[in-house]
Formats: structure tokens, sequence, C-alpha cells
């Protein structure tokens, strides 16, 4: 019969030269295209609600409102999109820079 192993614990040790952290820039990309992308649903669901309503009489909100998804989920696909380009730089600078 096997003994019974005592609680381990195993620690990792990473340099500091090798830890990426994401720069500022892939943050507020990240921040803006989610939150236009969140922001372009909820307008969605509310054009959905209001249309349910049987609200006829457009006003200034609900035309705001009906505007913002079509401007608002291609600038957020746009934002992920440049999101992807800028880690994809960011980290073949990484790379290069721990190659060397």
């Amino acid at each position: 019969m096997a003994e019974p192993r005592p609680n381990s614990i195993i620690l990792v040790f990473v340099p500091p030269e090798s830890r990426h952290r994401p720069a500022r820039l892939q943050n507020a990309l990240a921040v803006f295209s989610l939150t236009l992308i969140g922001l372009s649903v909820v307008a969605i669901i509310i054009i959905m609600f209001v249309g349910n309503a049987g609200m006829t009489r457009p006003t200034a909100f609900q035309a705001v409102v009906t505007i913002f998804p079509a401007l608002g989920l291609p600038l957020g696909a746009l934002g992920i999109i440049a999101l992807f380009v800028v880690g994809a730089i960011e980290r073949r600078k990484h790379n290069t820079r721990q190659a060397k």
C-alpha cells in the first residue's frame, strides 16, 4: 500500500524580464471595444422593448438608440481587430528582446 504524500506547494519563480504585462494601448482598446459592443447590445434590447410596447412617435432618444448599434458594433469590431494587431506587434517585440 502506498504511503500518503504530504501536502506540497510548488513555487514557480518567473524572472521579471519574461513577464509580459499588456500595454496601456491594449487595455484601452479592450475597454473601448467591449464598451461599444456592450452598449450596442443594450441599445438593441431597448429597441426590441420599445417596438413591442407600440411606441410610434419617434423621439430624439429613440433616434439615438436606433442609430447607435449601427455605429457601435462595427467600431467595436475594428477595435478588437486593432487589439489583436497591437498584441501581435507587442508579442513579436517581446520575443525578439528575449532571444537576444
